[in-house]
């Protein structure tokens, strides 16, 4: 069975490394890591990087809409990286885009 969600805390960032499926029982476990790490280590950014991401529902979207929802609350940023195309157009179709930025393009754009 695949290691739902790995991950690293590097200064302030904490990077989320998604699984090659993100639905709901993939959700599930990964909301909880992402807590525990959260709260073990002093975070004011998030990453989720989707390079090993083929695969994501709506679980997976509700996700990330509560992980943007506890970093908002704590004046923190969320951010995502390296999505496939398929993981991209989701995450367009879905709007998250409006709110959670691309990691590599954060200097281009500024802070919010």
């Amino acid at each position: 069975m695949e290691k739902v969600t790995d991950y690293k805390v590097k200064g302030t960032v904490l990077y989320a490394f998604m699984p090659r499926e993100v639905d709901h029982h993939s959700s599930l476990q990964m909301r909880d890591r992402i807590t525990e790490a959260r709260v073990s280590s002093p975070v004011t950014s998030l990453v989720f990087d989707f390079s090993k991401t083929d695969f994501m529902d709506s679980a997976g979207i509700g996700m990330l809409l509560g992980r943007y929802k506890e970093m908002a609350a704590i004046g923190g940023e969320v951010f995502v990286r390296n999505p496939s195309p398929r993981v991209k157009r989701i995450l367009e179709m879905s709007g998250i885009y409006r709110i959670i930025r691309d990691w590599d393009r954060k200097d281009e754009e500024g802070s919010r």
